[in-house]
């Protein structure tokens, strides 16, 4: 939404053609590329999400490019296709806390509620789990620090995890290879989300024409 610091979302999935670097955001942003765990073996989403439904109010926790967003949004689409309802709100700042407490007071009830991004709420954090308990709303959240919810997942990345999602990306023709890819991921500190951009400027230096590269 332009001109709100929180989004309501939906996840979607790239229908866009192949780009010219294959680690384009396009072909690595939630929805595109499965939750992985730690070892590099695609999450069971349909457990997680069994999980969820036991509890009113839950957390997936994790570092900054951990694969959170990933799974929330994986999580979404697991539950939208048996036909439950859910609303996802991205928190940008603190000022989210006005879409996420939009979400939060039109949604039918039971709705799912996913907010991406927790921690930034600060403390209206507080009020809106209250209010999403009071008027009975499910509410699935992100953070990079404990949320004072039920852990549903912990999010972990190992180079093996970076080395699978660079599998599933398209057919980079071997210009980047496995040394490149725990080099990034050591570079990063096991964020897999910079590792990706590392990777994207590591894949347009090698494949720019020589020309190219003396005239820059």
């Amino acid at each position: 939404m332009n001109g709100m610091h929180g989004a309501m979302l939906q996840p979607k999935f790239s229908t866009d053609a192949r780009p010219s670097n294959p680690f384009a955001t396009r072909y690595t942003r939630p929805g595109v590329i499965p939750p992985l765990d730690r070892h590099g073996v695609p999450l069971d989403v349909a457990t997680l999400a069994a999980r969820f439904d036991a509890v009113t109010a839950a957390a997936i926790e994790g570092p900054h490019g951990h694969g959170k967003s990933t799974l929330l949004f994986a999580l979404a689409a697991t539950l939208h296709a048996a036909g439950r309802p859910v609303r996802i709100v991205r928190i940008r700042d603190w000022h989210g806390a006005l879409t996420a407490g939009i979400a939060i007071a039109t949604a039918p009830r039971k709705t799912a509620i996913f907010v991406d991004g927790w921690e930034r709420l600060g403390l209206m954090a507080g009020p809106l789990r209250l209010m999403a308990r009071l008027l009975q709303r499910r509410l699935l959240v992100t953070s990079h620090r404990p949320a004072g919810l039920p852990v549903l997942w912990t999010c972990a990345t190992t180079p093996a995890l970076l080395r699978a999602v660079v599998a599933r990306v398209p057919d980079h023709g071997g210009v980047v290879n496995e040394m490149d890819i725990d080099a990034a991921f050591q570079r990063h500190g096991g964020n897999v989300r910079e590792a990706l951009s590392d990777l994207y400027d590591t894949m347009e230096r090698r494949s720019r024409p020589p020309h190219a590269a003396l005239s820059s």
